[in-house]
């Protein structure tokens, strides 16, 4: 549906700036990214910026700050200036005034009320536009609950999402994450990232110095502070129940956590210590733990069976197919009874080029349902054996949405349930609509079986069904 002030912002950024920044958008009175590129890039024609651009970067960042490092009334340069402020407001979901080109109450409350809901206010009070509030202001990111089909927002998420904004707003290199209740990939890097900032440290990467600074903040009952904001918002996002966003670490926090060590197969103590942080921000949890199930992409020999068993591996992954083209780690005719002989457990894996997102749709899900069935009896599962299926990329939240579960409603509809294997982020999105649920997670990878995915979240629900069909 048509939103007759959006219609009004595309025809302004289209008459006063379609022949200076090398673009026009359709004026169809739709919120959407061509609009806010438009908006962007006559941002950056008024700031004096060439090439104009779609990004608002590094660049547009450091030229606003240095000429206008607050806009209000008395500041705001021009007109024009000015209703391109209102215009994204209004794309925004904001009160905008009339896009007269004056920065009027209207605008002052709206600026107000968006520097709350992205969490900011107490750092940027008042009605002045800043920098990096004006960034949020340009991108579609939403800081309200909002619903992605059938995912509504969480108010908890939401709450960490504006306290990680307030918090770290002051610093160079973050630029602010949405709030709208639900995790995702920015979330997690935003995660990471304030962890090492309370370090000292910036550069994304969940390395040594990350790990053994997280070595030095072992939580227990009765620690404070902003350790423990983090810690209870790391146990959040990775879904675990009755979890208050606080910081103070109690004895029912305490009890959680030793659910949560439990569930992942790390030595329970009920202490937020380096093992569990670790399970907590990344995928793959601390790679020195020892582990009991593995997927492997090379051939299980007697040799290599008694090396994982000597290991204190139990379950061994192996694939049902190879791909036209690609590696050889298809399930070899005597294997399983070798695994079997060895007293190792086998789960078959199904998996075809699933590393992006255009692979993933309904009808593919379909036929792979179809597809694992048939393999798995031709290697001589029997029915109801649980085929998994994998996710092999780490997908951005709106591909969850348009591709990964539309692809498992497919496949459950040959098998009874879908077990998944892939990112943290994608299994908890699967588990939440219903596609699947929480499992006990494996161990990715061994230093003798290297894993297709860096982690994985598993459901383990029986996959059955029958098919006429034969494997190619």
């Amino acid at each position: 549906m048509a939103d007759e002030l959006v219609l009004r912002a595309q025809r302004f950024v289209n008459q006063a700036y379609g022949d200076k920044i090398g673009m026009t958008v359709e004026e169809n009175g739709r919120t959407g990214w061509s609009t806010m590129y438009s908006l962007t890039r006559a941002l950056q024609w008024e700031l004096g910026i060439s090439p104009v651009a779609d990004s608002f970067g590094p660049t547009t960042l450091r030229v606003l700050t240095q000429k206008f490092p607050r806009l209000n009334s008395a500041t705001v340069p021009s007109a024009n200036f000015c209703r391109i402020i209102q215009s994204a407001m209004y794309c925004k979901g904001y009160d905008g005034g009339d896009i007269d080109g004056v920065y009027n109450e209207n605008v002052q409350a709206g600026i107000t009320k968006l520097k709350q809901d992205m969490g900011v206010d107490g750092v940027h009070p008042g009605s002045d536009l800043t920098p990096k509030v004006f960034k949020g202001l340009l991108n579609m990111d939403p800081y309200v609950l909002v619903s992605y089909g059938d995912r509504p927002g969480d108010e908890d998420i939401r709450s960490i999402q504006r306290w990680l904004n307030g918090r770290y707003t002051h610093r160079q290199d973050f630029f602010g994450i949405p709030c709208d209740g639900h995790h995702s990939r920015d979330v997690a890097k935003s995660m990471l990232f304030a962890i090492q900032y309370e370090l000292g440290m910036a550069n994304g990467s969940f390395g040594p110095a990350t790990q053994a600074g997280l070595r030095q903040h072992t939580l227990r009952v009765g620690s404070t502070g902003v350790w423990v904001n983090l810690f209870t918002a790391a146990m959040i996002l990775n879904q675990r129940p009755h979890i208050a966003f606080g910081g103070t670490f109690t004895s029912d926090l305490s009890s959680a956590v030793f659910e949560f060590q439990d569930f992942v197969r790390i030595s329970p103590n009920g202490d937020g210590d380096y093992p569990t942080w670790a399970s907590l921000l990344i995928s793959y949890g601390d790679q020195s733990r020892s582990g009991a199930a593995c997927d492997c992409i090379t051939t299980i020999t007697p040799a290599r069976a008694q090396s994982l068993l000597s290991a204190g591996y139990v379950y061994v992954g192996r694939y049902l197919c190879n791909v036209p083209n690609g590696r050889d780690k298809m399930i070899k005719p005597g294997e399983l009874q070798t695994i079997a002989a060895n007293g190792l457990n086998c789960f078959p894996i199904y998996q075809t080029f699933s590393d992006g997102a255009a692979y993933f749709k309904y009808s593919q899900g379909t036929r792979d349902g179809l597809d694992a069935i048939d393999w798995a009896k031709y290697h001589g599962f029997k029915d109801g054996t649980r085929i998994y299926f994998a996710v092999d990329y780490d997908a951005f939240d709106h591909e969850v949405t348009s591709n990964i579960l539309p692809h498992f409603r497919g496949s459950s509809g040959r098998c009874r349930r879908t077990p998944a294997t892939g990112s943290a982020s994608t299994g908890r999105a699967m588990c939440a609509a219903g596609c699947a649920r929480p499992g006990t997670p494996t161990r990715a990878s061994s230093p003798t079986c290297p894993a297709g995915s860096p982690g994985t979240w598993v459901s383990p629900c029986r996959g059955t069904g029958r098919s006429t069909r034969s494997p190619p």
